[in-house]
């Protein structure tokens, strides 16, 4: 029987990169294809990299991740996400004010969302970014380099400089900054995914209450 080849990481993480840009690609391609279309081809790209992980690196989920998370680290989850929410949202207004930056592309797109789709957006950022950036993103680097605290720094910084042209700097430097400081401290902490996404999702609370507003 013969072994299956481990794909590298430098190779893994190019097909992840690769993988993450396919909306932004497409988008350009089709000279713009709109925003809930951009947010389907997202859950394409996070099928698709869950597929290559299955199909091409013939590891299993868990080495992204994913796997049933504690029910004490779940409760540790929700209290660390609420703090850093008040935490987040109280430097945003400091510096900002109330709502949405509205002069930001994510302003705009957060403004003009129904309930519905400020659910989808919510759930969309939490599930294909964290895959991204943590699951995927850090244990590969992890596997290159041999060392979580370099992964951490990696992500964390990709992350928060990822959301810089659409989020503006008021939004990335404080929000985006500061809910990312608990992403990556989870997953280097647990190694879960479903921690992260769930904090995520906690984080990006405020989105609904604009549309509910």
């Amino acid at each position: 029987m013969k072994t299956a080849v481990r794909v590298p990481p430098l190779v893994a993480l190019a097909a992840g990169v690769g993988l993450w840009y396919l909306p932004t690609l497409v988008d350009w391609l089709l000279g713009g294809v709109g925003f809930g279309v951009i947010l389907a081809l997202r859950w394409l790209a996070a099928a698709l990299l869950l597929g290559f992980v299955l199909a091409v690196e013939r590891r299993p989920l868990s080495s992204v991740g994913l796997r049933a998370p504690r029910g004490r680290d779940v409760l540790i989850t929700v209290g660390l996400s609420v703090l850093t929410l008040v935490v987040a949202y109280s430097l945003y207004g400091l510096v900002a004010g109330a709502g949405p930056d509205q002069q930001t592309q994510s302003g705009q797109i957060i403004m003009s969302l129904s309930v519905v789709g400020s659910v989808h957006l919510i759930l969309n950022a939490a599930v294909v970014e964290e895959l991204f950036y943590r699951g995927f993103l850090m244990e590969r680097v992890i596997d290159l380099t041999g060392r979580p605290w370099a992964a951490a720094l990696v992500s964390y910084a990709l992350f928060v400089g990822g959301h810089l042209p659409g989020s503006g700097g008021i939004t990335t430097l404080t929000v985006v900054a500061v809910g990312s400081l608990l992403f990556v401290g989870l997953y280097w902490a647990r190694r879960n995914l479903l921690l992260c996404v769930g904090a995520h999702a906690v984080i990006d609370l405020p989105i609904l209450a604009v549309a509910l507003t």
